[in-house]
């Protein structure tokens, strides 16, 4: 079992436990497990609502145009923002944290 901490936009934190590609997405995990409303473009990255800061750990895949061009309009990135309908679920984000930051 592998497992992530999320920091929702209240400032609570939630480990949420996870199975190697057991949803799509990071996003479509924290909707499921965490019940938060993100994803309004259903992972096309196109909205901005599941935008994430990571806390801790790093991520090897780079972002895709359509991923910075979203994150380009956002005004509240980071140095690690990234939208969390673009990051998989599998063991490369095992002890990560991600901070939900939502569209700005």
């Amino acid at each position: 079992m592998l497992a992530i901490t999320v920091i929702n936009e209240r400032g609570e934190s939630n480990v949420v436990r996870f199975q190697r590609h057991s949803y799509r997405n990071l996003m479509e995990l924290i909707v499921n497990e965490l019940f938060e409303e993100i994803g309004d473009c259903r992972g096309q990255a196109w909205c901005g609502t599941c935008h994430v800061e990571i806390v801790a750990g790093q991520l090897i895949d780079e972002q895709t145009g359509e991923e910075k061009n979203t994150l380009g309009h956002l005004g509240n990135t980071t140095s690690t923002s990234r939208l969390s309908c673009q990051i998989m679920v599998d063991e490369l984000i095992d002890g990560m944290v991600f901070q939900l930051l939502g569209g700005c």
